[in-house]
């Protein structure tokens, strides 16, 4: 080999190391603080001399990617690199811990410095939609944070498809979320996170107590039997459940059984024994719950007093369970007790692209990411909220990360009780008329109403053209 073509090949070995050392540190694989290998080694694994290395080091000590630590070795120190397009996320602040979404954005922006993301709060109620239809009307959001209510609302305005993006969904997404943001065929949000309504449990009251766990067996009458006898005999509340979410009270609806509990000429029926029956037993746990009913103002609420250690058992989330993480007892979660069927109500939270963002493609790029394999196991290590990503949720925890200590031990149950999911959709009920039930069932647990003045009140609140 000619001097002038072995110096060729230790240039481009060169090349390589400092390339390779380069693409490491940009796409995040070596984070600030990071020790790069000794020169030996890096001399070793590049095949070229320890002098050759230090020049190569040099380099990147001038391009801003090293810094050179006397006496101890060679130090990552990434440059800063000011973003060419920066996105404006609108987002659930619940998500900030139910989702990781901080740690998920710090990985999008060590993978891709040229893009800046923007953290914008947005309201989690459907109620406050008009703040939404106002950051994607004038362009203030790039993409935008849905659940099923707030995304059915945005249906029903009739400004679905001028304010959103249709979406490609991944296929490795599971399937039964789609429904959740599809219309007309289109997909117009990507599924992130999910989780069904289950019962928690307070695995040490009940050892304590020596009453058996939950299980798919209960009906409501089971739930009601424990309770009772946890509050006489033990001085504790039994159950609770914050009745005037709009993620609790609908499941004794889909409960009852009645096929989208719609009557003829889409009329809803609330005269039937079985929707009657449904909504008595949601007055009755009310009712056995007692004074403590007034003890929260939301379901975040009622999960930070089952934390507390006052209650025993609770109608929750997986994204509720991220408030337990630091509880002192142990807990574990069971399907909710049945009525006359077994369902429950799956919530769905996901990611829209404004079709009046100027930024689209970059948008819709950021939405790929936070749905695919590595965002999604990170959302599974990180927290207790279930990945929208199939193999994220069922195998992102690596051999080298393990089962955080705080997870429940029946975590997969949602995977035995998925044909029992349930959309808002499907209770065919529109946002102005999902407020007018709520508004007439509170009367009835009040005491203000009876039951056949309450149906009969339902009766008129639904008297609209349920949502298709």
């Amino acid at each position: 080999m000619s001097r002038k073509t072995r110096q060729s090949v230790l240039r481009s070995k060169l090349d390589d190391m400092i390339a390779g050392i380069r693409e490491q540190i940009t796409s995040g694989k070596l984070n600030d603080g990071d020790f790069l290998p000794s020169e030996v080694e890096l001399a070793e694994q590049y095949e070229i001399s320890k002098h050759s290395v230090r020049k190569g080091l040099d380099l990147l000590v001038e391009q801003g990617y090293v810094l050179k630590v006397p006496r101890i070795g060679n130090k990552v120190s990434r440059p800063e690199q000011k973003p060419t397009v920066v996105l404006r996320l609108g987002y659930y602040p619940s998500m900030w811990r139910q989702a990781a979404l901080s740690e998920l954005v710090k990985l999008y922006r060590q993978r891709h410095p040229d893009v800046g993301v923007e953290l914008i709060p947005i309201p989690f109620k459907f109620d406050d939609l008009h703040l939404m239809h106002h950051y994607l009307e004038s362009g203030l959001i790039d993409i935008a944070m849905f659940n099923q209510l707030s995304f059915g609302e945005l249906h029903e305005s009739g400004l679905l498809k001028e304010l959103l993006e249709p979406l490609q969904p991944s296929e490795e997404l599971y399937p039964f979320l789609l429904p959740a943001f599809r219309v007309d065929g289109l997909l117009h949000a990507l599924p992130f996170v999910f989780s069904p309504v289950v019962l928690g449990y307070n695995k040490d009251h009940f050892a304590e107590y020596d009453l058996p766990e939950p299980d798919s067996s209960w009906t409501w009458s089971d739930l009601l039997s424990v309770a009772a006898e946890i509050a006489r005999e033990h001085k504790r509340v039994g159950f609770y459940y914050h009745a005037l979410s709009d993620n609790r009270w609908p499941i004794f609806l889909l409960q009852s059984g009645e096929s989208s509990i719609e009557g003829a000429a889409g009329h809803f029926d609330f005269s039937g024994p079985a929707v009657r029956e449904a909504i008595r037993m949601s007055r009755d746990i009310l009712n056995d719950q007692g004074l403590t009913s007034l003890l929260s103002q939301s379901d975040g609420e009622a999960e930070e007093l089952f934390r507390g250690g006052k209650i025993s058992m609770i109608m929750t989330t997986y994204f509720g369970l991220n408030l337990l993480k630091d509880a002192p007892f142990r807990f574990d979660i069971a399907p909710l007790p049945a009525l006359r069927t077994n369902l429950t109500l799956n919530l769905v939270v996901g990611l829209a692209v404004a079709a009046k963002s100027a930024q689209k493609e970059a948008a819709k790029h950021l939405v790929g990411e936070l749905t695919s394999m590595d965002y999604q196991s990170l959302i599974r290590r990180r927290t207790l909220s279930i990945p929208a990503l199939k193999k994220a949720a069922e195998r992102g925890l690596a051999p080298d990360h393990p089962a955080p200590p705080y997870e429940p031990s029946r975590f997969m149950l949602y995977r035995e009780i998925i044909r029992s999911f349930r959309l808002h959709s499907d209770l065919q009920l529109s946002g102005e008329a999902m407020k007018r039930v709520r508004s007439e069932l509170k009367l009835y647990w009040a005491g203000v109403t009876d039951l056949d003045a309450c149906c009969m009140g339902l009766e008129d609140a639904v008297a609209v053209r349920p949502i298709g």
